[in-house]
């Protein structure tokens, strides 16, 4: 089920049932993203350990010893004029993975990144509502920075699929843009551009 752009106090990505499990007294909550990376799909969860949901298996990626911690900023309403952009952060990443990320960035900008959010009983670890998809964008190319020895941070900006209706992901809509994506197309040199018609 996709959530996404619903606005404050809409309940419309919730069954009158599923509002009901989310008022227990011990609901435990969770984030999913799904990326397709060069190296294939990606499925990945804020949680430790391994999570099957509809027979797809979700990776935890935080460690309760904390040499590895994931977060995720404050998603947003979208506003007019200003594009939705979710960050997600991995600090403490090992060397092999950052060189990795590193060596792909630029087969990583531009891929589809979905976010998910689900909830469980936090007693019996149940899942009592199913992935509900909040955010579908694309993802940026990844910042990558270190500090000291040994800490370093990957970050990935998950751009909402609407701010692609201002500009294609990486470029921009004007005819220079669309010729070094298209060469000789001339197909948005009058775009914007007023046009006088003469009928005679």
């Amino acid at each position: 089920m996709t959530c996404a752009n619903i606005g404050r106090n809409n309940h419309g990505c919730f069954t009158e049932s599923e509002l009901a499990k989310l008022r227990r007294p011990h609901v435990a909550r969770a984030w999913f993203l799904e990326m397709d990376l060069p190296t294939g799909v990606s499925r990945l969860h804020n949680g430790t350990g391994r999570v099957t949901i509809n027979g797809q298996e979700w990776r935890g990626v935080t460690d309760p010893l904390g040499s590895q911690m994931v977060s995720l900023n404050n998603i947003e309403e979208p506003r007019f004029g200003q594009a939705v952009a979710v960050e997600v952060t991995l600090s403490g990443a090992n060397r092999e993975f950052f060189k990795s990320v590193h060596a792909s960035a630029r087969e990583i900008e531009g891929r589809r990144a979905d976010l998910f959010w689900a909830a469980f009983d936090g007693e019996t670890e149940e899942l009592i509502i199913p992935l509900k998809k909040l955010f579908p964008g694309k993802l940026s190319a990844p910042s990558l920075k270190w500090s000291g020895v040994g800490l370093r941070t990957v970050t990935v900006t998950i751009e909402s699929i609407w701010s692609s209706q201002n500009y294609p992901f990486g470029g921009q809509w004007n005819p220079a843009d669309q010729r070094r994506r298209y060469p000789g197309d001339k197909g948005l040199d009058f775009v914007g551009v007023k046009v006088s018609e003469q009928w005679n």
